[in-house]
């Protein structure tokens, strides 16, 4: 059980050019690209971009505050039952890896996210 990372997410309707602008300011190429829940993403350092074709399935993305890149999954959905007032998106398994997403008792957002490998 470790934290790996943290990803700042990044919602927009103008998806190529965020992804274009994210490239520029980091210096850095996509390193993830991928798509599940109708929406899309790219991933450019330490940061996710996310578009879609209907604004509806950015619903839950836009709530998410910071992705927490983890290794033991499983360990930290134990841990945080205990600091959760709602589970947004339960353990679940989508294109990049295994993720949920909850509200901790702070009020933010978070995805924890295990990447494939």
């Amino acid at each position: 059980m470790a934290f790996l990372d943290v990803f700042l997410p990044i919602v927009t309707d103008h998806f190529e050019d965020t992804v274009d602008f994210y490239q520029r300011i980091s210096g850095e190429q996509v390193n993830i690209s991928a798509a599940h829940d109708g929406y899309y993403l790219k991933s450019v350092g330490s940061f996710v971009i996310l578009g879609a074709d209907d604004p509806a399935a950015l619903e839950i993305p836009r709530q998410v505050q910071a992705i927490f890149l983890v290794k033991g999954l499983e360990e930290y959905w134990q841990r945080v039952q205990s600091f959760t007032s709602q589970v947004i998106v339960p353990f679940s398994t989508v294109s990049t890896g295994r993720r949920f997403i909850i509200k901790q008792n702070d009020g933010k957002v978070v995805e924890y996210l295990e990447l494939f490998e």
